[in-house]
């Protein structure tokens, strides 16, 4: 696992045995074998397209992003591809040098993304011709989001900016206090109700005013424990999820909890730690946490429905929902389906061999999966007769 300093030129590289595995490491988890399992449902690779060299060995992320039309996917070259959502076919690709970094944002015609040079940056979806470029006040290690009014950018140094979205000219800037040592990474910001939702690496969550970025609430969600800095590390990276009245999160070395959305006020927490999406689905949320369990959590109550543990050690992406099944990716590029009511292993496929670049997505029940190394493609699952 990869950690950055706030400031670019302070970057540093560390390897942290419950998350990376590193076979270096005579402590590391070791995974579990695959796991046998009655299966339940078929999967169907609808197409595979190459979209360059993915994240190329690196531990960064860079989820691919869906519109109605198309699947857009970026490598760690800076080059950015769309690709006809339907059929995979290469529609443009544009060669932009930059050290993208976090995933893209697609829609209201753009195609959004951030860099390690501290740039925001919208391409032109129908074209990939760059429309602007803005300078942010650090590295972008998250996906941006957007109203197509404003674009939001969060940074590693604990910034969350408005820019417009059709000039790229600065709207707000709302800033928290950070700690030096974070993890290589960053939640998406959410845009709710005239609202902007972000989480921190100080284990904090903020609810921000949409349209002049005053501060409407800010609350902890872990609190920082242990003598070093490495300890204390309770970044929220994982997704956030605002819905049924509530903010939905989880941090490293920390919590899943949630949020009032209207106050911040806390309703329930769960010991666990993951640096990786969460999803939900009929009021349960999924959760991968570090050593490679997943488990559903009921959002009322935080109760834990299931865990499944024959994954353990396997490297796990966050979670998705697919078709109403709950899917992960693994470290040797298996990506495996679980009955979001029980966890039981339903259905399993071999994307790959070298992992995956992030979590893959899902849209209208197509699940797009971007390998590490730059393969895009698209899986649809149908009960088996």
């Amino acid at each position: 696992m990869k950690y950055s300093f706030s400031t670019p030129a302070a970057a540093v590289l560390l390897c942290v045995m419950a998350l990376a595995g590193c076979a270096s490491n005579p402590n590391a988890i070791e995974p579990n074998p695959l796991p046998d399992f009655d299966k339940r449902f078929d999967v169907d690779r609808l197409w595979r397209s190459g979209a360059g060299d993915g994240v190329d060995e690196t531990a960064m992320k860079l989820r691919p992003a869906v519109t109605a039309q198309r699947v857009f996917a970026a490598d760690i070259h800076g080059r950015v591809y769309a690709f006809n959502r339907e059929n995979g076919k290469r529609q443009w690709r544009s060669k932009t040098e930059d050290r993208i970094s976090g995933g893209l944002y697609a829609g209201y015609g753009q195609v959004l993304y951030g860099t390690r040079e501290g740039e925001a940056v919208a391409l032109d979806a129908e074209t990939g011709d760059e429309l602007w470029r803005s300078r942010v006040s650090s590295e972008v290690l998250a996906p941006p989001t957007s109203d197509g009014l404003l674009a939001i950018f969060q940074t590693i140094d604990g910034h969350v900016l408005a820019l417009d979205a059709e000039s790229g000219e600065p709207r707000w800037d709302y800033e928290t206090a950070v700690p030096n040592l974070t993890l290589l990474g960053g939640t998406q910001p959410v845009i709710e109700s005239g609202r902007v939702y972000a989480g921190f690496a100080s284990g904090k969550v903020a609810a921000i005013e949409l349209e002049t970025g005053a501060p409407l609430w800010e609350r902890r969600v872990a609190e920082p424990t242990g003598r070093s800095e490495l300890d204390r590390l309770v970044d929220v990276d994982s997704s956030l999820l605002v819905e049924n009245g509530g903010v939905f999160t989880a941090t490293f070395q920390g919590k899943l909890a949630v949020l009032d959305w209207e106050n911040g006020r806390p309703y329930w927490a769960k010991d666990i730690s993951t640096h990786q999406e969460i999803s939900s689905y009929l009021s349960t949320v999924f959760v991968a946490d570090s050593e490679g369990l997943v488990r559903g959590a009921e959002q009322r109550s935080g109760t834990f429905l299931w865990q499944q543990d024959k994954l353990y050690g396997r490297r796990l992406t966050g979670t998705a929902v697919q078709d109403g099944l709950v899917v992960v990716g693994d470290f040797e590029g298996y990506l495996h389906w679980m009955d979001s009511e029980t966890g039981e292993l339903v259905a399993r496929y071999r994307d790959n061999r070298d992992g995956f670049a992030d979590t893959p997505v899902v849209y209208d029940d197509v699940l797009y999966a971007l390998s590490a190394d730059g393969k895009l493609a698209a899986y649809r699952v149908e009960e088996k007769d």
